[in-house]
Parts: C-alpha cells; structure tokens; sequence
C-alpha cells in the first residue's frame, strides 16, 4: 500500500500526522480501537469462568462496551476539532484501567460500569485514527484495519483460550488491557504533521446516498452483533466446547481476512444490492447452523458470517466515506460501526428475553431487510451522483453513460 494513502489530511483532524517514520501509527490505533468486538465470542466464554457472569448476560456487557464506544465516537464526531487529542489520550488510559479491573468484577453493575469505561477510550480512539485514516482511498483504508484486526483477532483467539488454561482466565484476561494502552501510544506518535486539505468551495454537502449508505452500514452492523454477540452463548448451549469456539472464530477472522482483500478495490464487480442480499444470508447463519454435535456447521457458519459481515461494512463504509466531502461525515461513518456494536448486543439480548425461541432470528432478519433496503437507495443514489471526489471513481465512463466497471 502507498505511502500516500493519507497524504492528504483535514483541518480539524490536523494534530494527527501521517510521515515516513510514522506511517502505521494511524491505522495502528484504528486496529487497535476495533479489536474488541472480533474477539468477544472468546473474550465472554472466559469472563464466564473468572468471574460469575452467566451466558445470558453476554449481550448485556457487549452492549454496554459498544454504547460507550458509540457514545465516544459521537462525542467525536460532534466536537470534531473542539475535542483535544489529550482527551483522547485520557479515556484510552481509563480503557486500560478497565481492562486491568475486569476479571476482578463480582457483580453485573460492577462488571458493566468497567466495560463502559473500557468502551468509552476504544469507541474515542476509533473514531479519532479511522476519520482521518479514510480521508483518501476510503475503501482500501477500511479494508485494511479490517484486514489487520482479523488477523491479530485470529491470533488472539487462537492464543487466549491455551492462556488462560496455563495462567488463569483472570489473569489471561487482565493482558487485554495492553490493547488500549498500545493504541493510546499509536495515536499519540500519529500526531504530529500532514498537510491540511479543505473541501472545494460549494462541495461540502454530503449528498443523500452517502446518509443512506451509513444507515445500511449501521444495520448491517447491527444484525451482524446481534447474532455475534450470543454466537458463544448458542455454542455452549449447543454442548461445543470452548476450543472448537476459539478454532471457529479463528477460522472465520481468516475467511473475514480474505474477504477483506478481495474488496480491497474502489472499483466495484458486483452491484452493491446483490452483495447486501448474499450478505444478509451469510448473517443469519449461525442462527441455523448451531445446533448440538454439529462442530462443523458451527464452524462454517462463523465463516459465513465473517466473510458477509466484512464484505458489506467494507463496501458501505468506503463508499460512504468516498461521498462525503466534510470530514468530520467521514468520523460519522466509523462511528456508524460503534452504533451499530451498540444497538445490536442489546436489541439481541431484549429479543431473547422477550421471545425466547425465535426472537434472535426474527430480529437479525428485520435489521438484514432494513441494511438491503437502505443500501438500495444508497446504490440508486450512487448511480447518479453528481460529484465523486475519489482519484480512481468507481463507475466506468462508457460514452454518456454511467456503468459498472
């Protein structure tokens, strides 16, 4: 990947830097700053055995973690260049704090207070490295965090289940409060020069295709959680043991880790409302596939869900962020991936207890039809905007007429 890929910087963003000695930190942090929930299937089954969290509260803590994290990322959006980097700074120290208390939690009040802490430094971290991270090749920017996160994810859950078997779930668990510390110190190297770059005079505005595209990013992100969040929970239930679930999820982050550079392109092969339609399948996998002695579909099913959720967050974030001229839209659109982390975990867990058999489904598949048609305006919209403000457009111009490359 060029050097240039965020030559480019915004003005209100200005404070983070992007030099030859420098050139991971950004996209570092943003690693970093969504690691969390790739990792949470594995994270919950542990927070399970060291402290005295049933299963059915998992979506209850996810929630909670990805509400502050959404909060944060909106605190951001909002107070754009008014939000200092110390700020930042402060919240990733308190994530860490968080991290370092959370096995030690013996109540649920307790455990979700430490958990929105946790998420108020990671949402803030994300939110801050990700806007400026997009700000050229939106597409290939996201591919890359996400490429990265699966693969560190991949080995995290691969090595934290061996771990904690060796040092003790708490203590296996108390390591994670490195990744907030790591990604405080990334964005603070990250801080310093880029060139600033204001919008054309008369091309701020983000037209209506890219609003209609983050809300199909947010529900897209929504049915993906919701069934993530309680893919644990379903497999314990299912009498799996916690080594296929680390394998599974392993397996799938490597799926979702090839997905992420088959899409990596600007240029689209496939019209976005066939990839929402395949994707909404993908998601509601594991909702079919759990079932008790069954390791193999739980495994492709993780695999499913990994290769539809990476290819459609990749797609609607890039294209989205590629629409909006204003940068602080582009902070918007990551912290969609926090709204939707958020929304997601809770609606599943108030389903489930609601409708006990059948309400997770029924919900994914709502917020499924709700992505599909929202990214169908989105593509309409697309079709005929007037402006594309990326150096590579991703339509083909074939005389006077707009198609698809």
């Amino acid at each position: 990947m060029r050097r240039i890929l965020l030559a480019e910087q915004d003005g209100w963003a200005s404070g983070l830097g992007w030099g030859r000695a420098r050139g991971c930190a950004l996209p570092a942090a943003a690693v970093l700053g969504c690691l969390q929930p790739a990792i949470d299937p594995v994270f919950l089954t542990l927070l399970s055995r060291a402290t005295p969290l049933p299963a059915a509260d998992h979506g209850w803590v996810v929630g909670m973690t990805q509400s502050a994290s959404a909060l944060a990322a909106m605190m951001v959006w909002w107070l754009g260049p008014r939000m200092p980097m110390r700020a930042v700074l402060a919240l990733a120290l308190g994530a860490m704090a968080a991290g370092l208390l959370t096995p030690l939690a013996q109540g649920l009040a307790g455990l979700l207070a430490l958990r929105g802490i946790y998420g108020l430094g990671m949402g803030a971290i994300y939110a801050r490295a990700m806007g400026g991270f997009a700000a050229a090749r939106p597409t290939g920017a996201y591919a890359i965090v996400l490429l990265v996160q699966l693969m560190l994810a991949t080995l995290v859950s691969l090595a934290l289940p061996d771990l904690a078997a060796r040092i003790g779930a708490g203590r296996a668990l108390g390591l994670l409060a490195l990744v907030p510390l790591a990604a405080a110190m990334a964005l603070a190297c990250a801080r310093e020069g880029g060139a600033a770059r204001l919008a054309p005079l008369g091309q701020s505005a983000t037209p209506r295709a890219g609003w209609a595209l983050a809300l199909a990013n947010f529900w897209f992100i929504c049915a993906t959680m919701m069934v993530w969040s309680l893919c644990g929970a379903l497999a314990v239930q299912a009498g799996h043991s916690e080594g296929l679930i680390g394998r599974a999820v392993a397996i799938g982050s490597l799926a979702g880790a090839a997905t992420a550079i088959a899409v990596m392109r600007e240029r689209l092969r496939v019209p976005l409302p066939v990839t929402a339609c395949l994707v909404g399948a993908a998601l509601l996998a594991p909702l079919v596939l759990t079932r008790p002695g069954a390791g193999t579909g739980f495994v492709l099913a993780m695999v499913l869900l990994n290769i539809g959720s990476t290819a459609i967050i990749i797609r609607c974030s890039g294209l989205a962020s590629a629409l909006g001229l204003d940068p602080r839209f582009r902070v918007f659109v990551a912290a969609t991936h926090n709204l939707g982390m958020s929304a997601g975990p809770a609606l599943g867990s108030g389903l489930v207890w609601v409708m006990p058999n059948g309400g997770l489904l029924l919900g994914a598949g709502l917020a499924v039809l709700a992505g599909v048609g929202a990214a169908v305006i989105g593509w309409r919209g697309l079709r005929h905007c007037a402006h594309w403000p990326m150096s590579r457009p991703v339509f083909a111009r074939s005389g006077h007429q707009k198609g698809l490359d």
